[in-house]
């Protein structure tokens, strides 16, 4: 009961902290002057909400390497903030200023793909018992699933072949990004593995 009072407890913390982190990135973002530091401030705050999502989710569901873990935080970190290398590769352009210009929304800012490829491994994990399959998958969609939930407050989601939905409101960005670590914890409990009728923690 105590260990599980202080989970709860750390837990609650690291929520609010995400809140807190989306909500001063974006403070940042809008209140510099300079486009450089927005572009450094914007994708920094995606990086550190993927990192910190996958934590949360890493104290639940504990890695018996600890190591492991760690680098799952640091990967997942990296793919929050890769994602809008695409924009460079839609510009064809290395400038700042024709990557974050376009006319367009490049191709890994659409919510489709990512969503169908990760439920699509998910399955194939879930029928071949493949458990580092899954959490690979559950890495690949929280850096997704964040990325996209922050961008959705300016555009939108892009649900290609059908279009975007309109701009979400700032609140419920804000409940969105503290809510995807449990979205996580659900899908890993959807397909929760079973290996001789019994099912293990992944």
């Amino acid at each position: 009961m105590i260990k599980f009072s202080k989970f709860f407890s750390l837990s609650a913390i690291l929520i609010a902290l995400l809140g807190l982190i989306a909500v001063v990135g974006d403070y940042l973002v809008k209140h510099t002057n300079l486009h450089l530091f927005q572009a450094v401030f914007d994708n920094t705050t995606h990086a550190i909400i993927g990192g910190l999502t996958w934590f949360i989710f890493c104290l639940k569901y504990k890695n018996s390497n600890t190591l492991q873990s760690l680098a799952e935080v640091a990967l997942c970190t990296i793919i929050s903030s890769m994602i809008d290398l695409d924009h460079f590769v839609a510009a064809r352009s290395l400038n700042l200023e024709d990557a974050t210009n376009l006319r367009y929304r490049p191709p890994l800012h659409c919510s489709t793909f990512p969503l169908l490829t990760c439920i699509t491994l998910l399955l194939v994990s879930y029928q071949l018992g493949m458990s580092s399959l899954k959490r690979s998958t559950l890495i690949i969609f929280a850096a997704f699933f964040t990325h996209h939930v922050r961008d959705a407050t300016r555009r939108g989601f892009w649900m290609y072949p059908f279009g975007s939905t309109p701009p979400i409101p700032y609140a419920v960005y804000v409940g969105l990004t503290c809510s995807a670590p449990y979205v996580i914890c659900f899908l890993h409990e959807l397909f929760k593995i079973k290996i001789s009728g019994s099912e293990i923690e992944l």
